[in-house]
This record gives structure tokens, sequence and C-alpha cells, in this order.
């Protein structure tokens, strides 16, 4: 049935690509909406504000990958080619690598969410600025997992285990309760807990760390600290210094 599906929509946006766009748009459009109402509902009340911070330095973040996107766009079209076709083509191109590459509100983001912790939360040595999203399938629609809930904090080791100190609630990670791990993407790692309680919200979690403005200059901390929590580490004794990484600001400040 996917695979039909998949054929039918090629064959749509190839015999009417402006109608099949704009269908595909706006199915995209209605689907993102829907996870992010989905993780609005699922977050608790008194918790509620980090979201709306999530949302609020994601949305600045796109406004500010467009204006990068327009400026250099128009900079090629203006000095180099005036070309129409080239000048949508190096706006699209531009604002998928800006996007991608470019946390722009990563500072910003990290200042208002520490705000929201009466008291300041620990910033041990070592520690890294990430967030935790809590993931969770069945949730209605579409397939794979929904977010349903997202905290931030400090990121640190303590011993063999990785400890996630949330302006919510501490986390723990070990071999001992971590089943699987993968890697998302550069800046981030998905993991699946040994037991499951389906009381709980959410199934499995996904690590983000959010401390450098090129989020893929983090792959390097990544992949080490993956090891390490696998247990497939070949110097399962030395630890990726921070070099590189920006230094957090004093949370109270």
């Amino acid at each position: 049935m996917l695979e039909i599906g998949i054929t039918l929509f090629i064959l749509l946006i190839f015999i009417f690509p402006l109608p099949g766009l704009a269908v595909f748009l706006g199915s995209w459009t209605c689907y993102l909406v829907y996870r992010k109402l989905l993780l609005l509902k699922c977050q608790p009340p008194q918790w509620r504000k980090i979201v709306w911070i999530y949302f609020l330095t994601g949305a600045a973040d796109t406004v500010l990958s467009v204006l990068m996107a327009l400026m250099l766009a128009f900079t090629v079209y203006f000095l180099i080619i005036d070309n129409l076709r080239l000048f949508i083509f190096n706006f699209i191109f531009c604002f998928l690598i800006s996007f991608r590459w470019f946390d722009f509100t990563h500072v910003i983001y990290r200042r208002l969410v520490l705000k929201l912790q009466p008291l300041s939360l620990p910033h041990p040595e070592n520690g890294v600025f990430c967030m935790l999203m809590g993931q969770r399938s069945g949730t209605g629609l579409g397939i794979g997992m929904a977010t349903v809930s997202l905290d931030s904090g400090y990121l640190h080791w303590e011993g063999n285990r990785l400890v996630f100190d949330g302006v919510m609630a501490r986390k723990y990670f070990s071999r001992n309760n971590v089943l699987t791990l993968e890697k998302i993407s550069s800046e981030k790692i998905k993991i699946f807990p040994v037991q499951w309680n389906e009381n709980e919200a959410a199934e499995a979690w996904v690590l983000v760390l959010r401390q450098q403005f090129y989020p893929f200059k983090t792959r390097e901390l990544r992949d080490q600290w993956f090891q390490r929590l696998s247990g497939r580490q070949e110097n399962a004794g030395r630890v990726l210094p921070l070099a590189g990484l920006e230094s957090p600001p004093n949370p109270s400040t």
C-alpha cells in the first residue's frame, strides 16, 4: 500500500507539478502543526514555557535562515548573473544549508530556559548544554515516534553514568539501563531504555547537543559519548575535552 501511494505521488508531481507541490506542502504543514500541538498538549502544564521558547527560537532560526539565503541569492543575482531560475536555486540551496548548519539562537534559548529554574542548574566541569526529548509511538498520525516531552539542561559524566540535569527532572543513562542507541544526526543521540513502563510518557529519549553555533562540530563529542555509553570505546578512560566548544554563560547571570 505504501509503495502504491509513493508511486501515485511521484506521478502526481510529474503530471501536475504545481498542484502536486501545493498538496505536498499543505500536507506537510498540517503534519508539522499536529506534531507541535501534540508536544504542547503532552508537556506538563507548568513546563510548557520550555516548549514555547523552543517554538519561538526555532521560528527565529527559520527567519534568519531565510534572510541569509535571500542575501546570498541576491548577491549572486546582482553581481554575477541575473537569472531567475539560478536565483531560486541559490535561495533554496542556501536556505537548506543555513537552516541545517547554523544554530543562530542557541545562546538565547539557553538563557531563557535557565531563567525558568528558581535555583540555578549545576554547571559541572565538562558539562554540555542540551535538550532531552521524550518520544512515543502510536500517537495517532504518521509513522515512527513523535516528541511528547521537552526538557533542557546540562549533560555530563558522573562515573560510568551519563547524567542529565534538566529544568524538569534529572535522568541517568548507563550501560545497565540502555537497550540500544542510535545516531540521528551530528548533534543527536536516540536512547531506548531497557524497560519501558506504559504509564510513562516517553518510550525513547533523544539527546540534542545545543552548545555550538555549528551543530556539526559536536559530531566528535557525540561519537565519543555514544561509544562510551554503548561500551564499544577502545580507550574507555579517555574523556574528550570540550576544546572548541563555546563556554556556556553562568546561569546566575
